[in-house]
Order: structure tokens, then C-alpha cells, then sequence
């Protein structure tokens, strides 16, 4: 026994400094756990405008920052220009935030894979759920019921899915055909953009490059490092060549001459400012030539799949790119953004049944008679205005009903 008690009073003084480093330790790393999931949270789940948090945001990556950080608060001198400049996203832990702008007293425009289908859900999302934060509204009369520095929410008009939105054919963020489908805009139920309106230029790509190299293009949007909290004046902004080897592969090079339509530029972005206006100034104004869309950075695979299930089984990385970001530019939109802003959309199911049944009687349309707007309706009404060789919006309006009962009338008479 008194070999044992000797035994017991040497080793207790160790085992007693090791138990108190593994408590200290285990202290450390659950307060650091915390901190990041805590983040987290309040990045996802809460759609609110918040105060940054410096300590925060500190070991976040810079996803889309190219180089040095050029971000500052908005200047004074844009806050006007600034005041259609808003938070479009959805509440709950699942939720998602990005910029969006407001181009005619009840619509906005923002990126189709922030309302119409987000590549990571990998499904299309719920728009009765989305709404539209304007801090300009800040001091609106129902401003009660919400915390003070948020605007009174907006809920996009969802009479019938898909019924308000006019967007590019958008399906995932890998390919470039995809990406400049990437574009979308959508009417609200009240005029809250009146008088903070943007309009778009048609300035060419080298006006643009001009004006970059005297600092006369620059972005302004939210962004997730800052927690959404403020506008953020991204300036120092360049354009760069759609021939460049170091930033593009053979095929997007190819891609991006013939079509013209993606804007490569290095205007700082982050997370939340997918959907930011990039503005030029011209003549002391300035107009929308981009929508951010986001960064871009290629990458080569040699791929092997099973032969027999198509299942891939290996995957190489041969050789990847620098970074850069990119935009959409406002041509392929423009000419349907403008009957997308004039006509009515059909809000009445009978009304809407008529339309499937005129596009029927002039077999564009080969589907069901049951007033819902699906890919089959959405395809008919498409090669309907290619016939009729109207700007394709792919919606159904009165306009364009009327327009069908116009031809349809136009047949009977024909064959009589």
C-alpha cells in the first residue's frame, strides 16, 4: 500500500496540468466554433439591414475581390443616384440576399439565378416568399411594423407562378451560353421605385474602355462580407479583353467575340452583389451598361466515366485560370424590357385558358387546356412572337391575346 500512495503523489501533479491544458484548450476551440457559426447565421438566416461587425468579418475569403480592395462607402455625390439601389432575397435559415435595382416604377432587375432558379438549391425558387428591401422607404408610414432601418418589404405579385418575371433562359453557372442568360426582372405589387428609377446606355465596348481608363466606370451594390448593411462604391474598374489566354479558354474567348454580350470587368464584388448596376458616366450622367453577374474563373478536367452507367469516376485537373468577374450587358434585353414595361399580364385563369386554346387553333401550342403556365405554354408563346416578329418575352399578355384572336380570326376568314 505504501508503494501505491508514493506512486499516486508523483504522477497526480502531471496528470493534473494535463487535464487543465485539455479544458483550456477545448475552451479555445468552442469559442472559436461559435464565433464562425454565429456568423454564419446571421448571414443566411436574416434578411435585415445590420451594422458590420468588424471581428466578424475578418477570416472571410475575398471571393471576387481582384487584387487590391478598392471598396469604400457610397460618396455622397451618388446617393441620389443610389436611392433605387436595394436587397432583393428571402427570410429563414435557407435564405439568400443579392442586389437588385429598380428600372420602372414597379420593377427591378437583378440576376435570374437570384429569383428564378439558384444553381446551388438545384431548384426553382419560391417567389411568394421574395421580397424587396428599398432603404430609401425608410421612412414610410409602415415602417412601424418592421425594425428601423429596413423598408417596408415588397411581395413579388404571384397571382400565377412564373407570371411576373421576365429572365433569360437560365440554367446553371458553369457555362458561359448559360451566363448571359443570367438576367431577370420582375413587376411588384406597389410602385415603390417611382422617381428612383435607372436607366440603361448602349454605349459600345470601346466607349466603355475609354471611360474605364479615365475612372468613369464603377458599381454599387451590397455586398455578404459586410453583411449587406450598405451601399459600396466598387471603383478603379477596367475592363478586360475578351481575347485574353490568361483569363479565358479558347472556346469562351470564341464565344464571347461572336456574341458581345458579357462584360469581363474588375470591379471588386463579393457575395449578395450578384445583381449590382455598373454605371458610366457620360455628359454628368450615368448610365446601367452592366449587371454583375459575378466572378468567372475556368477550369480543365479530364474526365473518365463508366461506360456502361455514365457515372464518372475519376476527374483530373489539367489547368485552371486567374479569376476574374463578369457582367451582363443590356442589349439582349432591351427590346423586350420595353414590352415587358407596356403590356398587362394576364391575371385570370379563364383568360389564360383562352390564350392556351388560341395557341392551340394555330398549333403552336399542343398541351393541355388547364391554365397553367408551363414550359410548353412558355415555348408556344415564344415561336408565336418569333412569327409575329415581336420582341420574345415569353409571357402572356392581353396585348398578345388580342393579337391571337387577331390571327385566329385572320384563318377563318381565309379558309371560308
Amino acid at each position: 500500500m505504501k508503494r501505491k500512495t508514493s506512486k499516486m503523489r508523483k504522477t497526480s501533479p502531471v496528470f493534473f496540468l494535463l487535464f487543465s491544458f485539455f479544458l483550456l484548450f477545448s475552451n479555445l476551440l468552442f469559442v472559436h466554433f461559435s464565433s464562425n457559426t454565429s456568423h454564419a447565421k446571421s448571414f443566411s438566416s436574416n434578411i435585415s439591414i445590420k451594422t458590420p461587425n468588424k471581428s466578424s468579418i475578418d477570416h472571410v475569403r475575398k471571393i471576387a475581390v481582384l487584387g487590391k480592395d478598392n471598396r469604400i462607402s457610397l460618396p455622397a455625390k451618388y446617393q441620389a443616384l443610389a436611392a433605387g439601389i436595394g436587397i432583393i432575397g428571402q427570410p429563414g435559415k435557407k435564405g439568400w440576399r443579392c442586389t437588385a435595382f429598380c428600372v420602372a416604377p414597379n420593377i427591378i432587375a437583378t440576376n435570374a439565378h437570384c429569383i428564378v432558379r439558384n444553381p446551388t438549391m438545384g431548384k426553382r425558387l419560391n417567389l411568394a416568399k421574395t421580397i424587396f428591401i428599398l432603404p430609401a422607404l425608410t421612412k414610410s408610414p409602415l415602417n412601424h411594423k418592421y425594425k428601423p432601418r429596413i423598408s417596408y418589404p415588397e411581395y413579388v405579385h404571384q397571382k400565377m407562378p412564373g407570371l411576373s418575371v421576365y429572365s433569360g433562359n437560365y440554367a446553371e453557372a458553369r457555362h458561359l451560353n448559360s451566363q448571359k442568360q443570367d438576367w431577370a426582372f420582375t413587376k411588384l405589387i406597389h410602385s415603390v421605385c417611382r422617381g428612383r428609377t435607372l436607366d440603361f446606355g448602349k454605349e459600345k465596348l470601346k466607349q466603355i474602355k475609354k471611360a474605364a481608363q479615365k475612372n468613369e466606370v464603377f458599381m454599387i451594390g451590397y455586398h455578404g462580407d459586410k453583411d449587406m448593411s450598405e451601399r459600396l462604391y466598387s471603383n478603379k474598374c477596367r475592363i478586360r479583353s475578351r481575347n485574353n489566354k490568361t483569363f479565358f479558354m479558347k472556346k469562351q474567348r470564341r464565344q464571347m467575340t461572336r456574341e458581345a454580350l458579357l462584360l469581363p470587368h474588375t470591379c471588386d464584388a463579393f457575395k449578395g452583389s450578384s445583381g449590382s448596376p455598373i454605371f458610366l458616366k457620360k455628359d454628368n450622367n450615368y448610365k446601367v451598361i452592366g449587371i454583375n453577374l459575378g466572378s468567372l474563373k475556368y477550369e480543365h478536367f479530364r474526365i473518365r466515366r463508366n461506360r456502361y452507367t455514365g457515372k464518372i469516376i475519376s476527374r483530373k485537373k489539367l489547368k485552371t485560370g486567374k479569376e476574374t468577374n463578369i457582367a451582363i450587358q443590356p442589349k439582349i434585353f432591351l427590346e423586350g424590357l420595353k414590352r415587358f414595361q407596356e403590356e398587362t399580364l394576364l391575371t385570370n385563369i379563364e383568360q389564360f385558358r383562352n390564350f392556351q386554346k388560341g395557341l392551340k387553333a394555330l398549333n403552336f401550342y399542343r398541351g393541355k387546356i388547364d391554365g397553367r403556365f408551363g414550359k410548353q405554354t412558355k415555348r408556344a408563346i415564344y415561336a408565336f412572337e418569333k412569327k409575329m416578329k415581336l420582341a420574345p418575352i415569353g409571357l402572356p399578355t392581353k396585348e398578345l391575346l388580342d393579337t391571337l384572336n387577331i390571327e385566329i380570326h385572320k384563318q377563318k376568314i381565309f379558309k371560308q
